[in-house]
């Protein structure tokens, strides 16, 4: 895992793989399991999230498969999708043009030209004029396939 490694909606971010499974990062998930240094939890009925303590990424796994169906970065990942990172102000990323719209429903912003790709902000459930006030605080991506639009869940 990686932090400065370039975001990739719907492919990859930090070095993981949308679509692998998790036993290919085995190693990874241990190291940081024997220094107590991960978290893992259900997110619902089929499927769980490695948290790492001190590393800025989440990943998403269905568990029936293994498979890695959503990464997030949090505070503190370096990487990049175009010139969007963590602390971007959302309003320089309306200003590239790359679709992006408020979904309040989701609490995110998704592009139309892009799929597999979520920018949220601090704030619960910020209305628009709020929203694009805010800097991004995460940036998920996502297997695009396994969600009707671009509902994440």
């Amino acid at each position: 895992m990686n932090i400065y490694e370039p975001i990739i909606p719907a492919k990859s971010l930090g070095g993981i793989v949308i679509g692998n499974n998790i036993s290919n990062y085995s190693k990874i998930l241990k190291e940081y399991n024997l220094i107590g240094k991960l978290k893992f939890s259900q997110v619902d009925i089929y499927s769980c999230m490695y948290e790492f303590i001190d590393f800025p990424i989440e990943i998403y796994v269905d568990i029936r498969t293994g498979s890695i169906y959503k990464i997030s970065a949090l505070s503190g990942y370096l990487g990049k999708f175009d010139s969007i990172s963590i602390g971007t102000p959302i309003h320089d990323v309306l200003a590239l043009n790359l679709g992006f719209y408020y979904d309040e429903c989701e609490e995110a912003f998704f592009s139309k030209n892009l799929k597999g790709i979520a920018l949220e902000v601090a704030d619960d459930d910020p209305p628009l004029e709020e929203a694009i006030k805010m800097n991004i605080q995460s940036i998920t991506i996502y297997n695009s396939d396994l969600f009707d639009d671009h509902k994440v869940n």
